[in-house]
C-alpha cells in the first residue's frame, strides 16, 4: 500500500490490463496464449536487467569500465585533438604534391595521418606505392547531370545498423562518380544522423558548405526542394527507405580495383580528418561526443598501446541466423562468434602474440554470459578491459 492507502498494482494485472485494452477478453481463444507470452518475456526483461546490475556491481571495484558518455577529459583535449587535424590536413596537402617519380626515401619519410594522438596505417609509403597511377577527378560528378541520387528517411526503417549505414553511405559517394550523377542528402534524412554524431559536427553557420565541398553532395531541406532545381530522382520506386538502402549496401561499383581503393581512401580520410571531439552538435542539434574519448581513457597518455577487441553481439537472436547462413558457405562454426568462449578467443590471440596485451571487450550487454567466462579465465581476466554499448 503506498501512503493514500491504495495497492499497487502487480505486474501480472498490467499485463491483463493491457491485453485487455486490445479487445482481447478471458474467454477468448488468444487471451491464455498471450498473457502467458507477455508474462515470459516480462520475466526474462526482469532477468536481464538483475543480472546487469549484478555483474555492474561486481565489477565496478575490480576491472576499468567506461561509458561513452564519459566527457571529463573532452575539455582538455580540444586544443590538441584541433592541432592535430590541423597537421593531418597539412600531411594530406604534402601527399598530394608527391608525383609518380618520387624517389622510395621520400615515400618513406612521409609521415603516417595521427587519430586521437595516436599514428595510424594510413598515407604510408606502401599506401602511395599503391594509389601512384590512381588520379582524383578535378571536378565532382554530376556536375553537368539533372539525375539525383537523393539521401533521405529517418533512421527507424534502414538495412542494417551503424556499420551497414557507413557502408551505404560510401557506395552512395561510389555510386555517384561511377554514374556521374549528383549525390543529394536531405538535412533531417538517415545519413546526417549516423554521420554527425561521429564526424563533421556542426560547429559553424557555413557548416552545410564545408561538408558539400568535402563530399561533392548537395544539401536539400526536402524532397520538394529537388524537384524546384528541375532534379530526376533515381529509384523513385523505393519509397521504403530500407529497400533503398539495402541496394545501396549490395552496390558493387564496375571500375578497377585502384580505382575503387582511391576514391574510397579519399572518402574515409576525409571522415578521420574530421572527427568529433565533443565541440558541436548533430544535424538536430544533439551535443556531440569526443570520439577519442574511450580510448583515452582505456590507455592514457600511451600513444603506443598495443591491444586487441572482442566484439560481443547478440543481434536480438538475428546473430544466429546470419552466421548459420555463413558457415554453409564457409564451413565455420555457426556459433563460436556469438558465444566468444576464452578457448575460442585465446585461440585467435595466442598465434598472434596478443595474449599479452590488454584486451578490450566491447559488448551490448545481452549476453552477460560472455563476460562472466571472460572474465573466469585466468589468462584473460588479468588483461580485461570492459566497454559496454548504449542501446
Amino acid at each position: 500500500l503506498d501512503n493514500n492507502g491504495l495497492r499497487a498494482i502487480t505486474p501480472r494485472e498490467r499485463v491483463l490490463n493491457e491485453i485487455f485494452k486490445m479487445g482481447i477478453r478471458p474467454g477468448d481463444p488468444d487471451h491464455r496464449r498471450l498473457l502467458k507470452a507477455r508474462l515470459a518475456r516480462l520475466e526474462k526483461r526482469n532477468e536481464q536487467a538483475l543480472a546487469h546490475r549484478e555483474m555492474i556491481r561486481k565489477l565496478r571495484n575490480t576491472k576499468n569500465i567506461w561509458f561513452r558518455r564519459d566527457t571529463a577529459q573532452q575539455a582538455e583535449l580540444e586544443q590538441k585533438h584541433a592541432q592535430l587535424r590541423e597537421l593531418n590536413l597539412n600531411n594530406h596537402a604534402q601527399k598530394r604534391e608527391l608525383k609518380v617519380n618520387n624517389s622510395e626515401s621520400d615515400l618513406e619519410n612521409l609521415e603516417t595521418v595521427s587519430i586521437c594522438g595516436r599514428p595510424t596505417m594510413m598515407g604510408t609509403a606502401s599506401d602511395l606505392a599503391l594509389l601512384q597511377n590512381f588520379e582524383e577527378a578535378d571536378t565532382c560528378p554530376g556536375e553537368n547531370s539533372n539525375k539525383l541520387l537523393l539521401l533521405q528517411g529517418q533512421d527507424q526503417r534502414l538495412f542494417g545498423r551503424t556499420g551497414n549505414n557507413l557502408i551505404e553511405f560510401l557506395h552512395a559517394l561510389q555510386y555517384a562518380r561511377d554514374h556521374d550523377v549528383q549525390l543529394g542528402i536531405v538535412s533531417n534524412s538517415w545519413a546526417f544522423e549516423m554521420l554527425l554524431k561521429m564526424w563533421m559536427s556542426v560547429k559553424d553557420d557555413d557548416w552545410e558548405v564545408q561538408f558539400e565541398e568535402a563530399f561533392c553532395v548537395k544539401i536539400f531541406n526536402s524532397q520538394d526542394e529537388t524537384e524546384t532545381q528541375g532534379y530526376e530522382l533515381l529509384f523513385p520506386e523505393l519509397t521504403v527507405t530500407e529497400d533503398f538502402t539495402k541496394q545501396l549496401f549490395l552496390y558493387q561499383s564496375e571500375r578497377s580495383l585502384v580505382e575503387y581503393i582511391g576514391h574510397q581512401a579519399q572518402y574515409l580520410q576525409t571522415l578521420f580528418k574530421n572527427y568529433n571531439t565533443g565541440v558541436g552538435t548533430t544535424a538536430s542539434g544533439e551535443p556531440v561526443r569526443d570520439m577519442c574519448s574511450g580510448i583515452k581513457a582505456l590507455f592514457g597518455d600511451n600513444k603506443n598501446a598495443i591491444y586487441s577487441v572482442v566484439h560481443s553481439r547478440s543481434l536480438e537472436e538475428a546473430g544466429k541466423t546470419l552466421l548459420g547462413r555463413l558457415s554453409k558457405f564457409s564451413g565455420c562454426d555457426p556459433e563460436a562468434a556469438l558465444h566468444m568462449t576464452p578457448d575460442y578467443v585465446k585461440s585467435i590471440l595466442e598465434p598472434l602474440g596478443l595474449l599479452d596485451y590488454p584486451v578490450v571487450l566491447i559488448t551490448d550487454g545481452q549476453d552477460f554470459a560472455v563476460i562472466q567466462r571472460l572474465l573466469n579465465d585466468p589468462e584473460i581476466a588479468p588483461k580485461l578491459r570492459l566497454f559496454f554499448e548504449e542501446g
